[in-house]
């Protein structure tokens, strides 16, 4: 049969297979009531100027309120109780003058309708009498209405429904059958349908509370227990907006999965959700708060973040503390309170201070408003919380102890490498290598009028007023002659700042450049200037581009930072120079030291100059120095013969120009470049360079390691040295390149061309024999110029290079330090809520403007009052805030809640606008019932478990899907008089796809995984360095987890899922949209998930049975809960049979169709039948039948 047959034919299937009815609407009511009548439509069309926004309101005019509304105006009134013809409200609404008419034209309102306009008619005529809004009058329990003749009602649900029923003359559908009940009852509370084994048992199960039994299995028994943790944990996810990525700008990975297994065992444990919600809003802050506890603050932590390079702080800090507020209106107390941001609410009594005075419990959080890019992709972001065993905090005490004492002994040098270590300093300044003269001190200058005292000790110390910048220029006078090194030491002084280095009240120091000339003093004519080939220093600020070297290119803005704010002791470094100076006769050495940089009064308080004569062979000993590396690309256009052909400019000779563009790419620091480690760049063909300038004060070869993926060319001042053009991952060693060094700078350019996925390289620059070791170059210094800590470093440095002992030791304490690691490394960590130490003023913002805080309006901590007040002493704090937000004041959260859970259960809540109780929001459909049952679960401990009982106990929700003719008068089923059918949700579909298949892993929590999808959909999304740019499939089970575990990108959330109604998570979703497209479809019959459980439940299906009735009516139990009908096996088994054909003659396409997924196919089952009832169950499992709950 030709494939379009059999196209029609499925569909044909398909639509035997729906069962798709229509719901009736609600009959008005006789009596007018304004909440549920008047209220929405004046809120709609004329509370946006006549509403409690001041600065909004026209005409002083207020219709939200009944006083402002009937008050005289010059004789007459908007609104005159009882009387149509006078009240001006109703001849604004009836005029055709469009200078009159109301809402006006320019307003974008419609007019209102006739049966509107009706409505207020009515409202008016009776009295116009208003009445405060149902959701925020105090929360009473109502008795439920009692009708004699009512057989049907089996709780005090059914009794509000009947009552309501009865009155609309609607007569409530009787009970589904038990095959139907029992799938909807799994499907609500497992969001997996039931096995065939389960149907069958519940079926047969003819005992009067059989119903009920199931019930309380699902709640305590396993695996039915974590699967409703799983099911209810889902839509929590929706509301908390969580998400394994930031959002913002890299969209970065993070780690908050630990708090989403805190919301399943929580779930699991059926925890009093008055608990659940405040260990949630403040956790942190209970008193001797519990782990768990903590962990459960993440809750405010799953908002997006950013980490765009020169975003300001302030405003991310205020758009977190934002989000928080608006989450928390809306999940908890069911208010658009977002829309007080900028100006007092248009419709909800809710005023900026309100706003603001809710925020400020949120404005307080100890963190970074933007955060720093890192590498890691699991990072969970600050302030973040460890989670560590029990069995791991013992280890880890156990080898900090022994750590502790292995590092006291390997740090204590033996008498023999005493020894060793003083005839090492002895031996490199003995036979002239290092000669330190201090000369004499003449003239000495500051350039912004610091005074420069000299101190006996020939150093000279700076006081008065501190210069933003300044220049230190000092005269040595000396006789010396054969001079190639300049000592600089920056020395501590009492007189100074906590007694350290700088000038700054934080005692750091910053020297941007150096320089010198030196004059003869028998011929003043003659001058030289000196040119630095090389610098060394004992101490370099680690957290930046802070290197000594930086000073040898004063130009460049770059700079050496001492690190004088981190650790006191003095500081010195070395500079050499090309020629060696000084004249026959004596020589005046006039040095210049530059503190010339963007970080304002960081001058030294005390320096000290010596000239140093160390020989040719001294020189040649001195090991390379080398600025930080920076990056510049990655160059992605064209292919990769392209990208190893194209000069694309960094490699060109001369200093690196950190000014220049190479096309429209400048130079960046680069900090993640690490010497003798696998660096990570971008991912994908591309071409990408890296930089650092090799000072060295001798000609030399310097030989290096280098590994990379892809290939990699290196150019030495522009020249080529390696040129390898391979396709590789990356590996320590794969080229040994020697590069030629001149003295002075030598520019050093790697260029690595990666061919596809993620790019890296490696190197290590190989240290000759005779090289002395970096760390031990403060031995070539005068004993006194060696401050204590360069000498207990330099020492380890020996020791760790010379002393086979200290080498043991040392291979200890990394053999110990690598086991904490991979401890830590394993500990999972979680973001947190912290408060601040010192609490941070709240404003209201003009605007909703972060930067623009109205600083006559600060705020105090509080909430709307038309839902109560706080009663603390003192500041309040979230405790607080979330003590009242589930204490019985608060009229609202109860009501949202239960308002919540019935729309799970139901597809649509008593009120129908979940997100929204205010004004603007539905009118209940019975708030008398609405009342109750928030009452009863406030009452009855917040009992989750309890609550959802007595709703799946009552005949309301057991009611058959048929829609009854009889009842067309609630055409859209708002009276609950038959059982919605709703789509289920995109989880659920897939779930129940890999339940039926057997495919399923069920494993309880733990960290995202990453089913199934399109390759390259991350990186349409992602910037170059986002971490989370390139998706890595998962493995084995990582595939078939429950869908509430799959990794959740924000920029690029499970397609599968989002055309399926799926949010992005970027913000709170308290309500699903339900659409139906044609990528619904072709998700369901395409997706790779899909079709490979399709083949797993033919697998089951055809291995069951041999007979074809029988295994189709296997399949439907499975996929659907009932049997099919005789029409339906009909249509089944000719679709089957025509696949039959096409798959005897497409053995290639039935291969390819069976081959899908990772699971293997079974080996034992013929590949045209095995395809054959693949595409047959792929149909089924598509089906209304089958994702539709009835």
């Amino acid at each position: 049969m030709p494939a379009g047959t059999i196209k029609d034919m499925l569909l044909v299937l398909a639509q035997s297979l729906a069962m798709i009815g229509t719901a009736p609407g609600p009959l008005a009511e006789s009596e007018i009531r304004y909440g549920r009548d008047i209220r929405g439509i004046l809120s709609d069309r004329c509370f946006l100027c006549h509403g409690p926004d001041e600065n909004a309101r026209e005409a002083n005019l207020r219709l939200d309120d009944f006083s402002f509304a009937t008050a005289d105006r010059n004789g007459r009134a908007a609104i005159v109780p009882g009387d149509l013809q006078n009240s001006l409200l109703w001849q604004r609404i009836n005029t055709n003058d469009p200078n009159d008419v109301m809402p006006p034209p320019e307003s974008g309102k419609h007019q209102l309708d006739d049966e509107q306009k009706e409505l207020i008619k009515r409202w008016i005529e009776s009295g116009a009498a208003y009445e405060d809004h149902w959701a925020f009058e105090p929360l009473a329990s109502p008795i439920p209405p009692v009708h004699a003749d009512d057989d049907w009602s089996r709780n005090e649900i059914d009794q509000f429904i009947f009552d309501v029923a009865t009155r609309r003359d609607l007569a409530p559908n009787m009970e589904a059958d038990r095959a139907t009940l029992a799938r909807r009852l799994f499907l609500d509370l497992t969001g997996l349908p039931p096995t065939a084994d389960e149907l069958d048992s519940f079926l047969q199960d003819e005992r009067p509370d059989a119903y009920e039994r199931l019930i309380d299995r699902i709640f305590t028994e396993e695996p039915y227990r974590t699967r409703y943790a799983e099911r209810m944990a889902t839509p929590w996810m929706d509301l908390a907006r969580y998400g394994d990525t930031s959002g913002i700008h890299m969209d970065a990975g993070r780690s908050i999965w630990p708090w989403r297994d805190w919301v399943l065992e929580a779930y699991r444990q059926n925890k009093p959700f008055d608990e659940f919600v405040i260990e949630q809003l403040a956790g942190d802050l209970l008193e001797d708060p519990t782990p768990e506890q903590i962990i459960a603050s993440g809750f405010n932590r799953n908002h997006v973040t950013s980490d765009e390079g020169g975003a300001i702080n302030e405003e991310y800090l205020m758009m977190y503390a934002i989000d928080r507020t608006n989450t928390v209106g809306s999940v908890f107390l069911g208010l658009t309170v977002g829309c007080a941001q900028c100006h007092d609410h248009k419709f909800d009594p809710v005023s900026m201070e309100e706003y603001y005075s809710l925020l400020a419990f949120f404005n307080n959080n100890e963190e970074p408003g933007v955060y720093s890019q890192v590498p890691d992709p699991y990072r969970a972001m600050e302030p973040a919380y460890e989670i560590i065993s029990p069995e791991d905090r013992s280890r880890m005490d156990e080898l900090n102890l022994y750590l502790e004492n292995l590092i006291v002994e390997r740090d204590t040098p033996s008498e023999d490498e005493a020894q060793g270590i003083a005839s090492f300093a002895e031996q490199l300044r003995s036979d002239g290598n290092w000669n330190w003269r201090q000369g004499t001190i003449g003239h000495t200058n500051s350039s912004n009028g610091s005074i420069l005292t000299l101190q006996p000790d020939g150093s000279l110390l700076a006081s008065g007023d501190i210069p933003d910048v300044d220049d230190y220029t000092i005269t040595l006078s000396t006789n010396a002659t054969g001079l190639t090194a300049i000592m600089l030491e920056i020395m501590q002084d009492p007189s100074l700042p906590l007694g350290r280095i700088g000038r700054p009240p934080n005692g750091n120091a910053i020297m941007s450049g150096i320089s010198a000339e030196v004059v003869s003093k028998q011929d003043p004519d003659r001058k030289e200037t000196l040119n630095f080939t090389w610098a060394w220093a004992d101490v370099e600020q680690p957290n930046g581009d802070f290197k000594v070297t930086n000073t040898l290119r004063p130009d460049d803005g770059r700079v050496w930072a001492l690190g004088g704010h981190e650790s006191p002791g003095d500081r010195v470094a070395i500079f050499t120079t090309r020629e060696p100076f000084g004249f026959e006769g004596g020589s005046d050495v006039i040095v210049t030291l530059n503190f010339q940089s963007i970080y304002v009064k960081h001058s030294p308080g005390r320096v000290r100059l010596q000239l140093g004569q160390p020989n040719a062979e001294a020189l040649a000993q001195l090991p390379t120095a080398r600025t930080n590396w920076y990056i510049v690309g990655p160059y992605t256009e064209g292919d990769s013969e392209t990208h190893y052909n194209t000069a694309y400019g960094p490699e060109e000779s001369g200093p690196l120009r950190f000014d220049k563009k190479y096309h429209r790419q400048a130079w960046r620091y680069a900090p993640g470049v690490l010497e003798a480690q696998n660096v990570t760049l971008a991912a994908g063909k591309g071409a990408e360079y890296l930089g650092c300038e090799v000072y060295v004060p001798t000609a030399r070869n310097m030989n290096v390691s280098l590994g990379s993926d892809d290939g990699i060319m290196v150019y030495r001042e522009g020249e080529i040295i390696l040129d390898e053009r391979v396709s590789r991952g990356v590996a320590a060693d794969q080229n040994m390149v020697q590069i030629p060094m001149q003295p002075g700078r030598n520019t050093l350019v790697f260029k690595v061309i990666n061919t596809g996925g993620q790019g890296a390289i490696y190197h290590r620059e190989l240290i000759p024999e005779n090289q002395i070791p970096r760390d031990t170059l403060a031995f070539v210094l005068p004993d006194e110029a060696i401050a204590e800590g360069t000498r207990t470093r330099a020492s380890a440095a020996w020791r760790r290079t010379y002393s086979p002992g200290y080498l043991e030791a040392e291979e200890q304490v990394r053999q110990t330090e690598t086991e904490l690691a991979g401890i830590r490394e394993g500990i999972p960590k979680t973001m947190v809520m912290k408060e601040r130490t010192e609490v941070r003023p709240t404003y209201v913002m003009m605007r909703g403007a972060y930067d623009q805080p109205d600083m006559d309006r600060q705020v105090t901590r509080g909430v709307p009052a038309i839902l109560g007040a706080l009663e603390t002493e003192g500041t309040a704090d979230r405790a607080d805030l979330a003590e009242w937000i589930m204490g019985d004041e608060n009229p609202i959260t109860a009501r949202v809640t239960v308002n919540r859970l019935w729309e799970m259960l139901f597809g649509r809540g008593l009120v129908e606008t979940v997100e929204d109780f205010g004004y603007q929001g539905s009118w209940p459909t019975h708030p008398e019932l609405l009342d109750w049952l928030a009452a009863d679960f406030r009452d009855n401990g917040w009992d989750l478990q309890d609550l959802i009982k007595t709703i799946v106990m009552s005949s309301t929700y057991r009611q058959d899907s048929g829609f009854n003719p009889e009842n067309s008068g609630d055409s859209g089923n708002e009276l609950y008089h038959h059982y919605p059918r709703q789509r289920l949700t995109a989880e659920q579909i897939r779930d129940q796809a890999l339940f039926v298949s057997g495919l399923l892993v069920e494993k309880l929590g733990g960290p995202s995984v990453k089913p199934y999808q399109p390759e390259g959909l991350w990186q349409e999304v992602a910037m170059q360095q986002s971490n989370t740019r390139i998706f890595e499939r998962g493995m084995g089970d990582d595939l078939w987890r429950r869908s509430l575990y799959t990794y959740w990108k924000r920029a690029a959330p499970p397609p599968s899922m989002v055309a399926l109604d799926a949010p992005t998570r970027e913000y709170c979703l308290t309500k699903r949209m339900t659409t139906n497209t044609p990528l619904q479809a072709l998700v369901l019959w395409n997706d790779e998930q899909f079709v490979e459980a399709a083949r797993a439940t033919a697998e089951l299906i055809i291995k069951g049975s041999l007979d074809d009735e029988e295994r189709i009516t296997d399949l439907f139990i499975r996929c659907t809960g009932t049997p099919p009908s005789p029409g339906i096996m009909q249509a089944a088994k000719q679709t089957l049979g025509e696949y039959r054909i096409r798959f005897e003659v497409d053995s290639e396409g039935a291969g390819q169709l069976i081959g899908v997924g990772d699971s293997t196919a079974a080996a034992d089952l013929p590949v045209a039948e095995l395809a054959s009832w693949t595409m047959l169950t792929n149909a089924v499992l598509s089906s209304d039948a089958a994702i539709v709950k009835d």
